[in-house]
């Protein structure tokens, strides 16, 4: 939404501000979009994944610990598989969450899942290309070539997830000025219009 969009809008709703009844209206409906209850099935499916989350990133972890740290691409390989186990830990962090409440927020949880996402596929990008170094010539140009993509798709990554945030706002607003303009259509509808002798009767046709 451009600013002068932005403006109309933010004009149009402060115009006349909305009863008790349409704000609680909106805010059912936006509760609606952003909002998922989870059966128990899903629940226990969320659980699950997030006890299998949380120890494959033990695993994972344990073995960024016992990399030998004499390698030279040692420290690295470690570095590799520590962010993975905590962004492993992240993601089963919210799956826990949404499991524990019943309820997710769609904003919120997609924002927060993505946000883990792009940060680490940029970190792996980051430390690929500065692992390049150490690795033999023959796959050296590889790795660094495989950072680069990494930390491209982050980039990518992250321009689309601002458009969806972007999208997802608009949706809101489009979706308040709607509610606003059905109230303001039943008031219209319920206030009696004028009524008078002169609109009643039709004019006379006028003499040639």
């Amino acid at each position: 939404m451009n600013e002068s969009k932005k403006r109309f809008v933010d004009r149009l709703l402060a115009a006349d501000p909305p009863s008790g009844e349409a704000r609680g209206r909106y805010e059912k409906e936006v509760r609606a979009m952003l909002e998922m209850t989870l059966t128990p099935r899903q629940r226990i499916e969320r659980l699950g994944a997030a006890v299998l989350m949380l120890l494959s990133a033990v695993a994972i972890g344990a073995g960024g610990w016992v990399l030998p740290p004499e390698l030279d691409a040692g420290k690295y390989l470690s570095a590799v598989l520590l962010v993975t186990a905590l962004a492993l830990l992240a993601i089963g962090g919210i799956l826990f969450h949404a499991s524990w409440k019943g309820v997710v927020n769609l904003r919120r949880s997609r924002g927060l899942a993505a946000g883990v996402g792009i940060v680490y596929v940029g970190l792996l990008g980051w430390l690929f290309l500065l692992m390049a170094r150490f690795i033999p010539e023959l796959l050296r140009d590889d790795v660094r070539i495989f950072g680069l993509v990494l930390l491209v798709y982050a980039a990518v990554a992250w321009m689309r997830h601002r458009v969806a945030r972007a999208e997802l706002r608009t949706a809101e607003k489009l979706l308040e000025i709607e509610l606003r303009l059905a109230e303001i259509g039943e008031t219209l509808e319920a206030r009696p219009g004028p009524a008078g002798p002169a609109s009643a009767q039709q004019a006379p046709p006028r003499p040639r």
